[in-house]
């Protein structure tokens, strides 16, 4: 009986090893596609929809590895999700029902690019200093090409209208066309672990020297490079000629992005690590210490702040009556966003990795042991 169960445990080892990388869809243009982290380049985690305050699942879907605190990207009927040991897996909306995975040798820190039938992502290749841009064409099933990148992609891409714009570990910024010309590469020279956001043709990001640094998205050219903080760890948001970004101490600033002048500084008290969020009036920002602030965007002024339970490590998201805020304790917090008080509070499987992505009338959420969940918002 041992020896069955042996031998069925090592055949079933060796069947998973040889499963199929390949996704093959029936793909039907999507007019309002999620295509990248934060949708737009600004990265924007605003919904201007009023939604209920009750979950229905709708299914759950064990992913190969870990996942991030990326999100899933989706196009019409179907989910992209990345993860730690290298796999992007393709699921039904709807149902749940894995449709195909693409396996590679390392890690997929990034949410994928999808321009129209091609998904685009970058894999960490493990023990090597250097990454591949992969090129696959989702409707014929096959990839196109892959781009060597000399040191790691730790962080999320840009899709424009023409290309992508990544960025590497080392500080290296760089933009390809779709047919995977390099446009322009520029050095800023720093170690950096932010993701970039651009709006107006202005690509931001902060460095691991407290620097916040501007590139013209045209020709990759610097328009500065300021020292404000410490060590920046979370990813840019843009709402309009402003960007939010936090510190390694805590430290939460709102900067001009043409000129780099800080229009305004709070101290929150403990490390960011999660994206801005904002609306017309106010930018929401949690931290490492579990505590959530609304602060007006104009002046910098703290409209309240509140003590949930959690390490905030997942970015929230806005919709009109609620802040749907995640954190790595397990709980997800429905918080009003003019008042800071938590309405209601779900207890969750497990401790939540994704930023929550409200796409369809369903709500996505993604857990640190490689569960992905669907669910409908419900009154």
């Amino acid at each position: 009986m041992k020896k069955t169960f042996y031998i069925i445990f090592i055949l079933s080892i060796l069947l998973e090893g040889c499963l199929p990388s390949v996704i093959k869809l029936e793909v039907k243009p999507d007019p309002n596609p999620y295509t990248m982290f934060g949708k737009v380049p600004s990265r924007d985690f605003y919904i201007p929809i009023t939604i209920g305050d009750s979950l229905k699942e709708k299914w759950e879907k064990d992913i190969n590895g870990g996942l991030t605190n990326s999100s899933v990207t989706l196009y019409n009927s179907y989910v992209f999700i990345n993860d730690l040991s290298g796999w992007v897996t393709c699921l039904d909306l709807n149902t749940g029902k894995q449709l195909g995975q693409l396996k590679d040798k390392g890690s997929i820190f990034s949410s994928p690019i999808i321009e129209n039938n091609i998904l685009i992502y970058p894999i960490s290749l493990n023990n090597e200093n250097y990454s591949l841009l992969n090129f696959y064409n989702f409707r014929s099933g096959e990839p196109v090409f892959a781009i060597k990148i000399q040191d790691k992609i730790l962080s999320e891409l840009i899709h424009t209208k023409d290309g992508i714009i990544l960025n590497t570990l080392g500080g290296k910024v760089i933009k390809y066309n779709f047919n995977g010309s390099r446009v322009w590469e520029a050095d800023t020279k720093a170690s950096t672990h932010t993701s970039l956001a651009m709006k107006d043709n202005i690509i931001i990001f902060g460095n691991d020297k407290g620097e916040i640094v501007a590139l013209n998205a045209y020709n990759g050219n610097q328009i500065f490079k300021k020292k404000i903080g410490y060590i920046f760890t979370n990813n840019v948001s843009i709402s309009d000629s402003t960007a939010f970004l936090g510190d390694k101490n805590g430290a939460f600033f709102a900067v001009k992005i043409r000129t780099g002048n800080i229009k305004w500084k709070i101290d929150t008290g403990s490390e960011i690590i999660s994206t801005p969020v904002f609306n017309d009036e106010i930018v929401f920002i949690g931290n490492l210490g579990g505590k959530l602030f609304a602060v007006n965007k104009a002046s910098g002024k703290i409209i309240w702040q509140s003590e949930l339970n959690g390490v905030i490590n997942a970015t929230p998201l806005l919709a009109k009556n609620y802040l749907i805020v995640p954190n790595l304790d397990g709980e997800l917090d429905f918080v009003e966003p003019a008042t800071g008080k938590i309405k209601k509070r779900f207890i969750l499987p497990a401790h939540v990795r994704l930023s929550p992505l409200y796409f369809k009338n369903t709500l996505f959420i993604g857990y640190d042991n490689g569960i992905l969940g669907a669910y409908e918002i419900v009154e």
